[in-house]
């Protein structure tokens, strides 16, 4: 198998060399799709154990990736990042990857995934039930998932990963021509309601029964430039996962909330930033408004799901790399996994989306997902979003360990979190890149589970989530 996986890279390094080359000439729109071929016997055994193995030698897992040695790993990355790296000079740092899945969630999360296992299954509606009355209560409900159902059902439940959730949020705008066209600051914020992994949070909770058709209220707003300050989304989601959220936003200036259509889950938050509130956490919609869904590889790749945590530079910043100006994209880390699941999927929920399908990347350990492309009908790349994860502490061997500090949660284990996103808009060019900060503009600090600061979960959902709260914390 491994032969032939082999012979099958050389005939698609020619392939790709010649079709990038009139790709740069403009004479080739569309990133060849060679690189999905599901691999119908492979287990793990039979795959390379590290990037080491998988390239004779060539490549070892402490070297940084550019246009002369992409080559090597081409089959190891989707055709958008190996276009970056090859025709952009975008450079990616390697760094081994881990055995250890604790170091993969956060901790509560991990303990209520843990006892899942075996437990839950989908039943005919595409609802969870429970074997000997076993119930969801937090964490991936298919920590072992095979079918794509199963899978995609992990992203839409697990998504943050926490149970009360406020990152503050550096971001970029740069153009296409590499120049910086807008910088901002946003915060996400998110209180779950259903499906909660620290009893802390649960036993704050006096009313459930308000709450027992909620899985919970997410909010994403903007605290800088002045002109976007105050621009708000607010969603109220359900248990039902074939219910679309109730969407508001609340516009500053006018200082209205309004109703937004469905649609308006698909459209980018603010001009050019290539980010939708669809896109959120990888998959930001209920599971029942996707469908079609379709493994399409399993295999080895990069994934960024460690070592990306910055606490050495200010405010948690990255370096950047690549692009005309050498500042369009973060310079992250990726690690050699011998298992992603590739899905596509079609937006069955929505009318005229604008594209034909996504597909997205998941790393089979910890099932986040860590790149998502939308095509269009002619199997085109309309738009990327590359995301970056981290357990909030720093690996002395692979990091700098300037202020090493971990960030502990309760139960004095070190926290985990998203790090960055990457997101490109195919079509115009233009790149919206943002990363967890430490904190953002109106003095907005990242933290999860911290009732102390932040209040109760109903306190925190009235000030946070409502329109009142919203109209009363920025009016």
């Amino acid at each position: 198998m491994i032969n032939k996986i082999k012979n099958f890279n050389k005939s698609k390094r020619l392939f790709l060399k010649k079709s990038l080359s009139l790709a740069s000439c403009g004479l080739l729109l569309s990133p060849p799709l060679f690189y999905i071929k599901k691999i119908q016997s492979a287990t793990k055994k039979n795959l390379p154990s590290s990037v080491e193995e998988y390239t004779d030698g060539k490549i070892k897992d402490t070297e940084i990736i550019s246009a002369k040695n992409i080559s090597h790993l081409e089959g190891l990355v989707d055709p958008s990042t190996y276009k970056e790296v090859l025709l952009e000079n975008r450079k990616i740092l390697l760094s081994p990857s881990t055995e250890n899945p604790e170091v993969l969630f956060p901790p509560f999360f991990y303990q209520a995934t843990l006892k899942n296992k075996n437990k839950l299954s989908l039943n005919e509606q595409n609802n969870i039930v429970g074997k000997d009355g076993a119930n969801w209560t937090g964490g991936l409900p298919f920590p072992t998932g095979k079918s794509a159902k199963e899978i995609i059902y992990n992203l839409a439940l697990g998504c943050t990963r926490h149970d009360q959730d406020v990152n503050a949020i550096n971001g970029t705008i740069i153009d296409k021509n590499g120049n910086i066209a807008q910088s901002f600051d946003m915060v996400f914020a998110s209180q779950q309601l259903s499906g909660i992994c620290n009893p802390t949070i649960m036993d704050a909770i006096k009313d459930k029964t308000k709450y027992k058709h909620l899985l919970k209220y997410s909010s994403i707003w903007f605290s800088e430039p002045e002109e976007l300050r105050g621009l708000t989304f607010t969603n109220k989601w359900f248990k039902d996962q074939n219910k679309f959220p109730e969407l508001y936003s609340f516009n500053p200036k006018t200082k209205r909330m309004t109703k937004l259509a469905n649609s308006r889950r698909l459209n980018e938050v603010i001009p050019d930033i290539g980010f939708s509130l669809s896109d959120a956490y990888g998959f930001g919609d209920p599971f029942g408004v996707w469908g079609n869904f379709k493994i399409v590889y399993n295999g080895p790749f990069l994934v960024s799901t460690q070592h990306n945590w910055r606490p050495d530079l200010p405010n948690w910043d990255l370096p950047v790399t690549g692009g005309l100006k050498g500042q369009s994209y973060y310079l992250v880390r990726k690690q050699y996994i011998p298992n992603i699941i590739v899905i596509d999927m079609t937006p069955t929920g929505y009318r005229n989306p604008g594209f034909s399908k996504k597909r997205i990347y998941i790393d089979s350990r910890n099932m986040v997902p860590t790149k998502i492309l939308y095509y269009d009908q002619n199997n085109i790349i309309l738009k990327s979003i590359e995301i970056g994860y981290s357990q909030l502490k720093i690996n002395s061997s692979v990091q700098p360990t300037i202020r090493n500090r971990p960030i502990l949660t309760s139960l004095k284990k070190p926290d985990w979190n998203w790090s960055w996103y990457i997101c490109k808009d195919h079509r115009t060019k233009k790149i919206g890149r943002f990363h967890l900060a430490e904190s953002c503009t109106g003095g907005w600090q990242t933290t999860s589970d911290n009732i102390l600061t932040y209040g109760t979960p109903e306190e925190f959902i009235k000030k946070y989530m409502t329109q009142k709260g919203i109209r009363e914390l920025f009016s």
